[in-house]
């Protein structure tokens, strides 16, 4: 079982309310004028201060992605920041959930700068990608229509260019290449195990079974009976295509909060959410224009819509017991969700909206203490029992490369 931690880096400067009222939105045209670098600076100071700390507690490994023009999520490029993560950690593996390939000229972008993260890295890097947000395709000016197709060519490219010896000529739909033969090549061999992400798209589950790819569920408004769903339908699309399970190649993000009292940690996590729900209008509301016409279906786009609405509350998470208490709670609400999901990994955002950087850093270390012992312990029983023959080690090499 697999310990991550996950950050947005949500810029802390803005009165979120008023910003709202004025602009409507927090995404794509919320002006950045209202953003003040030193403070950013500061946010990032504090940001990878608590993947270091990640790494010194314990923790699994990190996780970064990726946004545009949003105060939301300040990591447009999130390469950038794993590779000064890189840095400042020495053992925890180093996630990108991931690169928006359709958003770049070229899939080689990625590769090579993920290669140069591995290097970093000294062999930790996990490499994630996906399709991206309507936003950004809002942002991008980038046609939504294709989208996928043009993933899902990008994602091959990708994989052929890490795992065959270059050059070699590329021709196909999206990407004309006459020299494939990217410098340097990864310590991961033959490459770093590869996530895609994604919101729970039968074709992305389908997909990532047929391929042997790892799943990353990031969609943290999916409701459990959801997300349970998802986890059997990979599981069954696995079986399908003659590959045995493995809990190592699916995971979950959720949002979690650890204090000395379950009250305690409601009304912590409550005075802080208000902030990261506002700024997510621009998946929601008013902003819903900023999802370009077929980048979603729109009973898809209708359901995203109101799920966003009723979750992207002050409520850490309405009509479910969050993730947030003591230790005891947490531990028991984390281990009940993992054996039905009956996955390996868990992505966990500690920071959320406006939570100061002290409170933070204080449910994490809470958490390596308290919880993680015990549900590492409870998980890994129960997934031997279940999958005797899961992937054991701590996926230092090719967990998605088969």
């Amino acid at each position: 079982m697999r310990f991550f931690t996950f950050h947005y880096m949500t810029y802390q400067g803005l009165d979120a309310q008023k910003a709202i009222e004025d602009y409507g939105v927090g995404w794509c045209t919320l002006p950045n004028s209202e953003c003040d670098p030193a403070i950013m600076a500061s946010n990032y100071r504090d940001y990878v201060d608590q993947a270091a700390l990640a790494d010194e507690v314990g923790f699994d490994g990190v996780a970064v992605n990726e946004h545009h023009q949003t105060p939301f999520g300040t990591m447009p490029s999130p390469n950038v920041m794993a590779g000064a993560i890189s840095q400042r950690t020495t053992r925890a593996r180093i996630a990108v959930f991931g690169n928006a390939l359709p958003l770049r000229s070229n899939p080689l972008v990625s590769i090579e700068e993920y290669t140069m993260i591995d290097l970093l890295s000294n062999g930790r890097l996990e490499a994630g990608f996906v399709v991206g947000g309507g936003p950004e395709y809002y942002n991008f000016a980038k046609a939504p229509t294709i989208a996928r197709e043009q993933f899902a060519e990008g994602l091959a490219l990708a994989r052929r260019a890490w795992a065959e010896p270059g050059p070699f000529r590329w021709d196909g739909q999206y990407y004309q290449l006459d020299c494939v033969n990217p410098w340097p090549r990864p310590l991961q061999q033959p490459h770093p195990p590869i996530w895609v992400c994604g919101v729970g798209s039968p074709t992305t589950l389908e997909m990532c079974a047929r391929e042997d790819l790892g799943y990353m569920g990031v969609n943290v408004n999916t409701g459990l009976a959801d997300f349970a769903g998802q986890c059997e339908f990979f599981r069954k699309s696995a079986e399908r295509y003659g590959r045995q399970y493995d809990p190592a190649k699916v995971g979950w993000l959720t949002h979690i909060h650890v204090a000395d009292s379950d009250e305690q940690a409601l009304a912590e996590f409550g005075a802080h959410a208000a902030y990261g729900g506002y700024l997510t209008r621009g998946f929601g509301g008013p902003a819903k224009t900023f999802y370009p016409p077929g980048h979603l279906p729109p009973d898809k786009l209708a359901a995203w819509e109101r799920q966003t609405r009723e979750t992207y509350t002050a409520e850490p998470m309405p009509g479910e017991p969050p993730l947030m208490g003591t230790p005891e709670t947490v531990a028991e609400r984390m281990i009940e969700r993992l054996k039905a999901f009956e996955i390996g990994n868990v992505v966990m955002a500690f920071q959320w909206g406006s939570m100061p950087h002290d409170m933070v850093t204080r449910s994490m270390k809470m958490f390596a203490e308290k919880v993680m012992p015990i549900v590492r312990r409870e998980m890994d029983e129960y997934l031997d029992h279940r999958y005797p023959n899961r992937t054991q080690s701590e996926l230092a090499t090719g967990m998605a490369s088969k």
